[in-house]
């Protein structure tokens, strides 16, 4: 039985391959990190209008104007992650950096300069 959360998953990870397909040179996760630390984005929305986001790393500065953390994100592509079901998405270096640290099956691999 699949729940909805792995459906969801499911839609992600056929959206993440098809934007690799589409623009290799770029991350195809859909939603955003701190491009410096990975996983460790906040937002919050405005309480005029509109989002702030930001990295909750105790050394990190970098703050965004919108919700970084809901958006795809834009940064370019510096890695590729094997699944074990032999799937390969390409993806940034803060998203990298959190799947080294999530994945159990796969690799995370550096892409040629």
């Amino acid at each position: 039985m699949t729940t909805d959360t792995d459906s969801a998953t499911a839609a992600l990870y056929a959206q993440a391959l098809q934007s690799t397909a589409a623009a290799p040179n770029r991350c195809t996760v859909p939603w955003g990190v701190c491009p410096e630390h990975g996983g460790t984005l906040k937002s919050r929305a405005r309480a005029t209008e509109g989002f702030d986001s930001w990295c909750t790393d105790p050394v990190c500065f970098n703050v965004w104007p919108y919700d970084r953390l809901d958006a795809a994100c834009t940064e370019p592509a510096t890695h590729t992650i094997q699944a074990d079901d032999s799937d390969r998405y390409v993806v940034c270096d803060g998203h990298a950096l959190t799947a080294r640290a999530q994945i159990t099956d796969g690799q995370v691999l550096r892409l040629p300069a």
